[in-house]
């Protein structure tokens, strides 16, 4: 199937669409008054998604909740602008053994309501999390901590870490952002905010559904206080809502938050209005299977699908070559991509044969899933199903609001899905998505894929301190993964950003992280 768009039919469709969308933007209620919008204290960033929560000792896996944690509760350790791990509160991390790091902290930073961060406030916040009170929510983060057998205070600064095990990508997950011992214990979940627990550059003001609003912190003296006052997270779940909103002039900042082809209209112009970013990001976006379903734990079928899809076109016409093809889980330029896994080709013919091949029952009726918060992953779902159309399957797209579509991913109610994973920084997670002891709620093993060598791999990959040898490990994992498919990998997606021309020092983060919002001015 050739799919033809030309730049008038794109700039025609999205216009419409821009028009209907803000005609619903104003008459929800979303206008923002000129005095507002003009306002060079306040800076508005556009989110296509809620936030779940705002309390590090319960926030899960959803990329907002984090990047708002990042700029509110100071960490341990945090990632540059290309993910590198850098030390926050953290001033040496010696290793003891392969196993054991003493941590000593950096002296004199305080929480809002002025008290130092010590190591007691440190390890009250992991403990939680590790080991949380009667009565208190399990974490979506505890599996990150399974390996750990003490994680104590020695003294004001120092802290000592041990695990059961080597874990060579252990130091990555202590990003949890810090809270007061006596918050830890005494506060109820979700019931942190207001009350001088925070330590980063900006504090809660308020949050709501559509809303969260945060201001400057006065006591923050980790580094140069930030520049703008004020910082309105608009949550906008529909897409063409948020371009209205761009466009009339509501939001100063959407990262990756605009759909393709609105980005190329954009480009196209109003140059004159938006400065567009744009820089290599750690996300991959997959189509996966339930091998819980007979049908899709069917090797035959993972590679039909495989070989009907058309990832090349997908990527140039539906996301404007906004991309790279994927071949893996990590992209080119990542230390851990293996070349030596070649892509899968589309090859309709092929896939009408494996299908044959599964000798299963005719129709193959299926719905894959996806959020509906963004257009161009609808767009890339309806497009894949007509693939699949064309070589035997019989499939139908089901569009969830993002809470709803996450939920049945994890309790295993969907069979099919296409998603992206994004921020990973180390080799590890494969592990975390693919280990057979990783479904649901202890990981990211959605699909329920099972295979015991691999499993091994993994944990091997996992202990290995030595890069070199780590490398090695993980080419065999990828290579028996490539052969198993428990993913069709789609491709690496860039970071893009839409940024007003009155907005200076927005930097692009690797992760999307909005670090770099400390440093932004408004003209």
């Amino acid at each position: 199937m050739t799919v033809h768009f030309t730049t008038k039919k794109i700039a025609i469709t999205a216009i419409s669409a821009g028009i209907v969308a803000y005609i619903i933007y104003l008459s929800a209620g979303g206008k923002s008054s000129l005095n507002e919008r003009n306002n060079k204290d306040i800076l508005t960033i556009a989110l296509d998604s809620k936030v779940s929560s705002g309390d590090p000792r319960i926030i899960g896996g959803d990329a907002n909740s984090l990047y708002i944690e990042n700029i509110r509760f100071l960490p341990l350790v945090s990632f540059d602008e290309q993910g590198s791990l850098i030390n926050i509160l953290a001033n040496e991390i010696k290793p003891i053994s392969n196993k054991a790091w003493n941590i000593t902290l950096k002296k004199g930073i305080k929480f809002n309501n002025g008290k130092v961060i010590n190591a007691y406030d440190v390890e009250a916040t992991y403990n939680q999390i590790i080991n949380p009170q009667k009565g208190f929510p399990p974490s979506p983060r505890k599996a990150a901590f399974s390996n750990v057998t003490s994680f104590k205070a020695l003294s004001e600064n120092q802290l000592q870490i041990e695990l059961n095990s080597p874990d060579a990508s252990f130091l990555n997950n202590l990003i949890v952002g810090t809270l007061p011992k006596d918050a830890v214990y005494s506060a109820a979940p979700n019931e942190i905010n207001n009350k001088g627990y925070e330590s980063g550059p900006y504090i809660l003001k308020s949050a709501d559904s559509s809303d969260w609003i945060l201001v400057r912190n006065d006591q923050y003296n980790y580094s140069e206080k930030p520049k703008m006052k004020e910082l309105d997270f608009k949550i906008i779940s529909d897409s063409g809502t948020r371009y209205a909103a761009l466009v009339r002039g509501d939001i100063d900042i959407a990262q990756n938050a605009i759909d393709p082809d609105k980005v190329s209209l954009i480009q196209k112009s109003k140059t004159d209005t938006f400065h567009i970013l744009s820089a290599p990001k750690l996300s991959t976006t997959y189509l996966a299977f339930n091998f819980r379903d007979p049908i899709f734990s069917n090797l035959k079928v993972r590679q039909a699908i495989a070989y009907a899809v058309d990832r090349k076109s997908l990527l140039q016409f539906r996301l404007q070559g906004q991309g790279v093809l994927a071949s893996s889980m990590f992209p080119p330029s990542n230390y851990y991509f293996d070349s030596a896994i070649p892509e899968i080709p589309f090859n309709p013919q092929r896939a009408k044969s494996l299908l044959k091949e599964a000798n299963l029952q005719e129709p193959i009726s299926f719905s894959i899933k996806v959020s509906n918060s963004n257009k161009a992953t609808v767009e890339v779902a309806k497009a894949i199903a007509a693939n699949l159309k064309d070589v035997g399957f019989s499939p139908t797209v089901e569009m969830l609001e993002n809470s709803v579509f996450s939920d049945q991913v994890k309790r295993g109610v969907a069979k099919v899905w296409i998603s992206p994973w994004v921020g990973f920084k180390d080799p590890d997670h494969l592990r975390f998505v693919f280990a057979s002891n990783m479904t649901p709620p202890n990981g990211g093993n959605r699909g329920a894929f099972a295979n015991t060598q691999i499993d091994e791999l993994l944990q091997e990959g996992k202990e290995e301190i030595n890069p070199e040898k780590r490398k090695l490990i993980y080419d065999q994992a990828q290579k028996l993964l490539a052969g198993e498919l428990p993913y069709v990998y789609l491709w690496h997606s860039l970071n893009v950003a839409i940024v007003s021309k009155n907005i200076e020092g927005f930097k692009l983060y690797a992760d999307g992280r909005y670090w770099s919002l400390v440093n932004v001015t408004k003209k």
